[in-house]
């Protein structure tokens, strides 16, 4: 299979995890606030085994590891900005009266959901013409994180007023983003081999980043009996899973 065909497929795969929104209408939201730690936890551990395992390999063996470490550097402070500007602007924007922000509110997550599945599909492209390992890894760590991400950004659109199927439908429209970057990121890139080594430099600081300072912080807020044995625990297995991936797709 050639490298395009890869990371199209991978990119409609993330698409099609938008719709995970069908599995939750069925088990309810307070059942997924209950799973959501454990799904959080996994994708910590498959970032984290992403980085350490195949990008930062991959990355230094395409470019010298000064140059890798100043954009994992570069990376983590610029998604540091970036999710700043985000949050500045959705607050910004939701202030008006309490009926009218719950609907802004529900359009303001599909605008973050634009961007970031935007940058998804970037991450995905260049982990790809890295290295096909690189890129199955790297899609299976993106899934994961986009499983939880897209059904908490469902009942968001819910509660903001939107349809059960219009919900569905705007969230899988602006998942096709993904793509978009994919391809956009393929096409620049494909004759410019030398930018792939610090590329993967900035996708890992956006990893370390999601990891260090999102999905961490959030598990550290849930406070339940036996809480913190269980993420551990998934942190692992998330680990193993990439681990076990990465021993048995071939180079």
């Amino acid at each position: 299979m050639s490298t395009l065909l890869y990371i199209i497929t991978a990119s409609i795969l993330e698409s099609l995890v938008s719709l995970t929104g069908i599995f939750f209408i069925f088990i309810g939201y307070s059942r997924f606030k209950h799973l959501l730690p454990n799904l959080l936890s996994f994708s910590v551990g498959t970032f984290l085994a992403v980085i350490f395992f195949e990008i930062l390999p991959e990355a230094v063996e395409l470019a010298d590891m000064k140059i890798v470490s100043f954009f994992i550097l570069f990376g983590f402070l610029f998604f540091f900005l970036f999710s700043r500007f985000l949050q500045w602007y959705h607050h910004h924007e939701g202030r008006c009266c309490e009926h009218e922000s719950i609907k802004v509110g529900g359009y303001l997550v599909l605008a973050g959901d634009f961007v970031h599945n935007f940058i998804d599909g970037i991450i995905i492209a260049l982990a790809f013409m890295a290295d096909t390992r690189v890129g199955i890894v790297t899609t299976v760590a993106v899934l994961a994180h986009e499983f939880p991400q897209e059904a908490s950004d469902f009942f968001v659109m819910l509660n903001s007023g939107f349809s059960k199927k219009k919900a569905l439908f705007m969230n899988f429209l602006v998942s096709l983003s993904t793509l978009a970057g994919a391809l956009l990121a393929y096409f620049l890139a494909r004759n410019a081999d030398i930018l792939i080594g610090p590329a993967l430099g900035i996708v890992a600081g956006n990893f370390l980043y999601l990891s260090m300072s999102d999905l961490i912080p959030e598990l550290e807020s849930i406070k339940e009996k036996n809480g913190t044995a269980m993420q551990f625990l998934m942190i692992v297995l998330g680990i193993v899973l990439i681990y076990v991936m990465s021993t048995l797709i071939p180079e």
